[in-house]
């Protein structure tokens, strides 16, 4: 039976993130579709004009305009927050959200907020735009390098690079509640990513996981970039939850 999936991605990320997952979901016979965040990708929303409420809107409107029933909606790192604000919204239409090394946000909290009892100083000195005040968050390419994509060759590594865009700082600042997620009937998964450093150490985002009612857990041996590094690994597991009962 082919199955639906609704692909969001994450910070500085666009819906061009998820092509070779697409591919592979595809060449299996199973549906499946990646969104452009506002101010991401082709969506060419002002930065400073997007809020947590956007991102969620533009996935429920891209879903209800294809009718789209039975979805596995998988999201990507910053993507976490958004995929649980969806579900939270149109539960009726969703079989499965997957967070694939994603963050799992506390009810009536931000990722600012969590980011910042988790992520070192050092980490931290490489997310600009955020402590000054700024529309948006950049990254360093150091950084980047050695911590998200570390598991990539240096061409791989540039190429991805080259079409990171600044993350829009309100969405990442804004505390919104989950508290009809958390208390839904909605079957969850988590994918974790064993080489994932993004927060220095892997083990971190077992944090997130504990956060889940009953997640599914499957494991990947990458790093943050899983749809770059190990796309035919990142379809496979999500075919997998796709079917899971």
């Amino acid at each position: 039976m082919s199955e639906n999936f609704v692909l969001v991605h994450g910070a500085w990320h666009g819906a061009w993130c998820w092509a070779g997952v697409i591919g592979q979901l595809e060449a299996a016979g199973d549906q499946a579709y990646a969104v452009d965040l506002p101010a991401h990708g082709g969506d060419r929303l002002d930065p400073a004009l997007a809020t947590r409420a956007l991102y969620v809107d533009c996935v429920v409107r891209f879903i209800e305009e294809r009718n789209l029933r039975n979805v596995v909606l998988a999201g990507h790192s910053l993507g976490g927050m958004t995929i649980a604000g969806v579900a939270q919204r149109i539960p009726e239409r969703i079989k499965r959200v997957a967070f694939v090394t994603a963050l799992v946000v506390p009810d009536d909290s931000s990722p600012a907020e969590d980011a910042a009892a988790i992520m070192s100083a050092e980490a931290a000195s490489h997310i600009h735009g955020l402590a000054e005040g700024a529309p948006v968050i950049t990254i360093t390419d150091a950084r980047f390098r050695s911590h998200f994509i570390q598991d990539g060759a240096r061409d791989l590594q540039d190429f991805v690079m080259a079409a990171l865009v600044p993350e829009p700082a309100a969405p990442f600042q804004e505390r919104s509640s989950l508290k009809d997620f958390y208390a839904s009937a909605v079957p969850v998964s988590f994918v974790l990513c064993e080489q994932d450093i993004v927060f220095d150490d892997a083990k971190v985002w077992l944090r997130f996981v504990e956060r889940l009612r009953n997640p599914t857990v499957h494991r990947i041996n990458s790093g943050h970039e899983v749809m770059f590094t190990q796309p035919l690994a990142c379809a496979k597991t999500l075919a997998v939850i796709a079917r899971t009962i």
